[in-house]
Order: structure tokens, then sequence, then C-alpha cells
């Protein structure tokens, strides 16, 4: 079994993936700062969103994240592991934000809710070097 010498792929590879990752980092700041500077309006686009509640459109980002990261460990690349990463730790913050930011708050820690999602991206990621084909 040859062990991975490369992440994300060759020199080529490696520009793609950052400026796909770019592009998702632009569009999720741009949403989670619509979200966090008006909450009112960011629920009621949740719960227009195809009818569903508003957790439910956390649950298929997940479910999609998580499929998508499952698909990467089969596939040589590894731009599909880090995407699907990306979309569980958003489905996260997107919870978080939906149960109440200021429960995560363990111990007066206000840290917490915010290196939740970062850990859990980042474990997957560890997870997906070390499990790729």
């Amino acid at each position: 079994m040859a062990t991975e010498k490369e992440f994300l792929g060759g020199r080529k590879g490696k520009m793609w993936t950052y400026l796909i990752f770019l592009g998702v980092l632009i569009v999720g700041a741009l949403v989670a700062n619509l979200a966090l500077s008006n909450p009112t309006i960011a629920k009621e686009g949740v719960k227009g969103f195809f009818g569903l509640p508003s957790w439910a459109l956390a649950l298929v980002t997940f479910i999609i994240g998580a499929s998508i990261f499952w698909v990467g460990l089969k596939v040589e690349t590894d731009w599909p592991e880090a995407l699907g990463a990306f979309l569980v730790a958003g489905s996260i913050i997107a919870g978080e934000i939906m149960i109440g930011w200021d429960r995560f708050n363990v111990g007066g820690l206000f840290v917490v809710p915010y290196l939740l999602p970062v850990a859990v991206f980042l474990v997957m990621l560890m997870y997906g070097m070390k499990k790729s084909v």
C-alpha cells in the first residue's frame, strides 16, 4: 500500500483547489454576515426554503457534505474530502445559530462555538488524509 505524499494534488491541482475554496469561503462569509447581521430575515428565508422547517436546511447540508466526504475517500483527488468537511462544518455553524450561539458557551468560554466547527473540519481533513486512496 503506497502512502500518499501530496495532499490536495500537484501544483495545478492545488491552485484550483485553493481557488475553489476561496470562492466557497467568500460565499460562506457573505451568507454568515447576512445571517448574523439580520437574523430575522435569515430565519424567515430558511423557513421559506422549499417549505421545509428551518433545521432541515442544516440537516440537508450535513448529509450532502458527509456524502461528498465519503465519496472523496474513494477517489484519488482530495478536494471532495475538503469540500465535504467544509459543508459539514458549515452545517454545524448553522445548527449552532439555530439552537442559540450562547448555549454553547461551556463554562463561560465564548470561544467554544467558534472552535467546534473548526475542530470538526480539521479532524475530518486529518481522517481524509489518513484514509484516502
